[in-house]
């Protein structure tokens, strides 16, 4: 007799098919998220909310269920499609353009298993009720259980309101499937024998564990859902009309972990990444208007994952808070896109060393030759999209700057990884650290230096459409692809463009590394002694402005304690003399402790400060001079009976200072060398390990056959030789500024020094620039003008010859004004006749008094010349001789004008066969006159370039004469400024 039979279907199918299919927790996420993508929901997001019991929500805006669809769709396992399979209809596409499912098994939803037992989930579509059923996953782990004997409890309800009274009925119904019913005695009994069964089972293993059975109602019983945990989700705030929400309790650790106050133990920083690089960037990053990639896709799907503690979120994934994006890679110093057509044939343009070598569809990689494109139905392989970034690993032989270098190292922590995505959304694993489907690290253990693609500081992408690459299918696992003939093509094609680009631009055989590897390494060194310049110069104004912001109170304190002591000093004894020199000494310490060195060139904000700390300096050592000098008077007014005991008592008190300062700096001098021979220790023994850990893949090589003796025994020499002269820029370096410590010549000193210097000639440079262009234009102008003077004078003769109409007389003035300051252009001009005669003093003040003339008169300011001045002469070219005294002039009258001094008088004179030119002005500070006549030094708060006195200088100093600024008194004629010229072959009239 023939029986037909069905198949039975036990519970545990659906855990088989669920939780136990997906690889962790992050990818069954990801799934969800993509149905959600299915469901043409714009936004997703998995929110996670603490608490005394945890819940995760996975929340999307979709088109959502109906009662119907629920249960004849989500409930049903195993159906083609959310949809009927078909294109979903425009009204639930809400205006987005038509979607590739993502789902093909009909089993992602039961992925929520691994997001934790309980599950609420509510949906709502459009002008329908929302539904909402209950499941807890564990129900299905029963292996003595029949499917058909789980009961799923729905439940429908038009407002949000209504679902806190439903709750309870939901959950009650739920423990039916573990306590039974009265509706159906048969069943209870069935449950209750596969309950107490699977109870057993479990206690027979681990007699200390908890009854499943238990286990379960006991969550049912302590699990929260309620309206903190509903309002996030858009559609029941009102912001959207559809969609499905899914309430988790109970949840995995992997999303504990992303918790702030669960406490870190070793595994949740790893859990914590993992999550991180499977769901960020769930959606192309590298998509762009402007990119040259046909295949690649905008999902135009947003994404979020954001933990809740106390009602404040903190997103910690999502599409906008990704760094990482095509315009950051673009920039990248090595850069691969472009399109691989049917044939395998890549077309695209490339960047080597930060220059495009290659642009548009110009680069162009064949297929290995032995390859064969498949071009069946089930195993072609379409056209696929790529695109590849990355940077040098060395920062010295990157074309990226330090900060640039730095950045993209912290990028790469985060978000390194090469990624396979098909419509816009990331297929997984690729890109995690531990898939390397494209043997990329394989192959570096062979050959880093020639293969140079690096997974862990590489960023791209593969991307490809569903339509055309239909054959490239996910395992059920959602662990990559099915390893068919069209995985196999698109890794073998996509690994031949990675090693023919490092062949060509990148790698350790590529001619560009070969040449152009110098001059980058070159500019680098460079680059870092001019930043490290500047951080010293940095570092020196730091301290410099700190030493003088604690110093300069103390200068004032000081200043007076002095000069109250001055007041009252007298000397009329030996033990005042005692008592006084033991003052001295203390002041004398006490001002050397208070010096400040290391005075930058442009002090800005400090330099008033600077200028009032300088000054109180000065006239405290003046002021403790003077006191000395009382001493000595004293000395020999008394003449003390035994000089021998106070000399003995001042060498032992200036010793104890000496002594208790080294004492201080030796201190320190130790501590920072304990610091530094630990840090030089740990130094050694990392370079030691260098070589080991970087030969030890050749050794590899030798023994699996992949490299013969002789190659082996090369590589290890240039590897020898790279991390020798790795070690050489580390240590020689160090072991040179010893070596300078130990001849005792002052590094710091040197490098404070250069670095001033250096500074100082850079302003001067930049601004000799400035000069030299304006001489430049002066000299243009000064011919330009003398050619329109003539054309103006010969049209002015014939308008006098017309008549001299009215007006004449006033253009015939201002034109002779012009004619006369173009003269005056004359010492600058570079080109022309120079003209030595003899220039007496009588022309030089004429000459002066015309020039002023309008500043004389509306000023009041007074320029005379002694008799000895007018009868002085010399041989000189005027051009040279004239302007300085209009320089020396023209600052007096500013100072004299700006300090608004009373009867301003500037006069010239003779003293000692010398010139001298003084004003009664406020003349020029002690500490800025050794400065005087150097480029580009100027007190004047607008107006003063810093040239008219160095020109001064350089003019007299090309003929043999010389100037100074006078401070002693003879030369000083005026109180103000005084300056003495001294002639070469001048002549003084009798």
């Amino acid at each position: 007799m023939i029986e037909t039979l069905s198949f039975r279907t036990q519970a545990r199918t659906i855990d088989h098919l669920g939780r136990e299919q997906i690889a962790d927790c992050p990818t069954a996420i990801s799934e969800l998220w993509k149905n959600s993508y299915d469901a043409y929901a714009r936004r997703v997001g998995l929110h996670i909310f603490d608490g005394d019991e945890p819940v995760a929500a996975v929340l999307d805006d979709g088109h959502g269920m109906s009662r119907g669809e629920f249960v004849d769709r989500w409930l049903v396992v195993g159906t083609e499609s959310k949809y009927d399979g078909q294109v979903a209809d425009e009204k639930d596409r809400d205006g987005l353009p038509k979607r590739s499912k993502q789902g093909q098994k009909g089993i992602g939803r039961l992925s929520s298993a691994n997001l934790g037992p309980l599950l609420l989930i509510i949906s709502k579509r459009r002008e329908c009720d929302f539904v909402a059923a209950l499941i807890d996953w564990r129900i299905f782990e029963n292996p003595f259980l029949v499917l058909s004997d789980i009961q799923i409890p729905v439940t429908e309800f038009s407002e949000t309101g209504e679902l806190s009274s439903q709750l309870p009925e939901l959950f009650d119904s739920l423990t039916d499937n573990v306590w039974g019913g009265k509706k159906d005695p048969q069943r209870a009994q069935r449950l209750g024998q596969a309950w107490a069964a699977y109870d057993a089972l479990r206690q027979e293993t681990d007699p200390s564990s908890t009854k499943p059975s238990e286990e379960i109602v006991g969550t049912l019983i302590n699990a929260r859902f309620d309206e903190r945990h509903f309002s996030k989700w858009r559609v029941w705030s009102g912001e959207a009309t559809s969609g499905t929400a899914m309430f988790v309790s109970d949840i995995n650790y992997d999303l504990r972990a992303q918790l702030p106050s669960i406490a870190p133990d070793g595994s949740t920083k790893n859990i914590r990444d993992t999550f991180f690089a499977t769901l960020s960037a769930f959606t192309d990053p590298f998509v762009s208007a402007a990119a040259n990639e046909t295949n690649a896709f905008d999902p135009e799907f947003d994404y979020e994952v954001v933990t809740w503690t106390d009602g404040v979120p903190n997103p910690i994934i999502g599409r906008d808070l990704d760094r990482l994006t095509r315009d950051t890679t673009d920039d990248m110093e090595h850069v691969i896109s472009g399109n691989i057509d049917a044939d395998g044939i890549f077309r695209g343009q490339i960047k080597a060393f930060g220059e495009w070598r290659e642009t548009g569809a110009d680069y162009e990689i064949k297929p290995p030759a032995d390859y064969k494109p498949p071009h069946g139905p089930k195993t072609f392989v379409g056209p696929f999209s790529i695109h590849l970034s990355t940077y040098e690993r060395q920062r010295e032989n990157s074309t990226h700057t330090d900060d640039q270098h730095a950045r993209l190292n912290a990028l790469a922590d985060r978000y390194s990884g090469f990624l396979i995505y098909r419509n816009g959304l990331r297929i997984l694993p690729y890109g995690r650290v531990d898939s390397d489907f494209f043997e990329i690290e394989q192959r570096r253990s062979i050959n880093a230096g020639r293969e140079f693609w690096n997974a862990r500081r590489m960023f791209g992408r593969v991307a490809l459409s569903r339509e055309q690459n239909p054959n490239l299918r996910d395992k059920a696992g959602r662990e990559g692809f099915i390893d068919n003939r069209a995985a196999k093509a698109l890794r073998t094609i996509v690994v031949n463009i990675l090693r023919t680009s490092a062949r060509d631009y990148f790698g350790g055989e590529s001619e560009a590394r070969q040449t152009e590897l110098q001059d980058i390494q070159d500019r680098n060194r460079k680059a870092r002694a001019e930043h490290e310049r500047k951080e010293l110069a940095k570092r020196n104004r730091k301290r410099f402005r700190a030493q003088l912001k604690r110093n300069l109170p103390m200068v004032l304190e000081l200043a007076e304690e002095m000069t109250a002591y001055r007041s009252e000093l007298a000397l009329q004894s030996e033990a005042d003399i005692m008592r006084a020199q033991a003052a001295f000494t203390e002041f004398d310490e006490r001002i050397s402790a208070l010096r400040v060195v290391g005075a930058t060139s442009n002090l800005g904000t400090a330099e008033d400060d600077y200028r009032q700390f300088r000054q109180l300096y000065a006239n405290m050592q003046s002021l403790l001079s003077e006191m000395v000098e009382v001493r000595k008077e004293a000395l020999e007014r008394i003449k003390p009976a035994k000089p021998e005991e106070i000399v003995t008592q001042h060498i032992n008190q200036l010793a104890g200072q000496i002594h208790a300062r080294t004492r201080r700096w030796k201190k320190e001098v130790d501590e920072l060398q304990d610091t530094e021979k630990a840090r030089i220790e740990a130094l050694f023994s990392s370079r030691n390990k260098v070589f080991h850990e970087q030969s030890g893949p050749v050794l590899t090589q030798v023994e699996n056959g992949l490299c013969d003796l002789h190659e082996a025994l090369e590589k290890l020499s240039a590897l020898r030789h790279a991390i020798d002269e790795e070690n050489e820029g580390i240590f020689q370096s160090y072991i040179e500024t010893l070596e300078l410590l130990k001849a005792n010549i002052d590094v710091e000193l040197i490098a404070r020094q250069g670095t001033a210097e250096n500074s100082e000639l850079r302003d001067e440079l930049n601004k000799l620039n400035q000069v030299a262009q304006l001489g430049i234009t002066v000299e243009i102008l000064g011919h330009e003008l003398h050619t329109n003077e003539q054309l103006i004078r010969t049209g002015l003769r014939q308008v006098r010859a017309a008549g001299s109409p009215a007006g004449t007389e006033q253009i015939e003035l201002g034109f002779e004004g012009l004619s006369q300051q173009l003269e005056f252009l004359a010492p600058l001009k570079l080109s022309g006749t120079r003209v030595r005669r003899r220039i007496t003093g009588e022309e030089i003040i004429d000459y002066l008094h015309a020039f002023f003339a309008s500043v004389i008169r509306t000023r009041g300011i007074n320029i005379e010349a002694s008799d000895a001045f007018r009868a002085f002469s010399v041989d000189e070219q005027p051009s040279r001789l004239l302007p300085v005294f209009i320089n020396l002039v023209n600052n007096s009258i500013y100072w004299l004008i700006h300090h608004e001094t009373e009867g301003p008088l500037i006069r010239l004179d003779t003293i000692d066969g010398a010139i001298a030119v003084s004003d009664n002005g406020p003349g020029v500070d002690p500490l800025d006159q050794e400065n005087l006549f150097r480029m580009f030094f100027t007190r004047k708060m607008s107006g003063g370039r810093g040239i008219g006195l160095y020109l001064c200088r350089m003019n007299l100093t090309v003929s043999g004469h010389s100037i100074r600024y006078a401070s002693e008194k003879k030369f000083r004629l005026l109180p103000g400024a005084n300056f003495i010229i001294d002639f070469k072959g001048a002549e003084f009239g009798q």
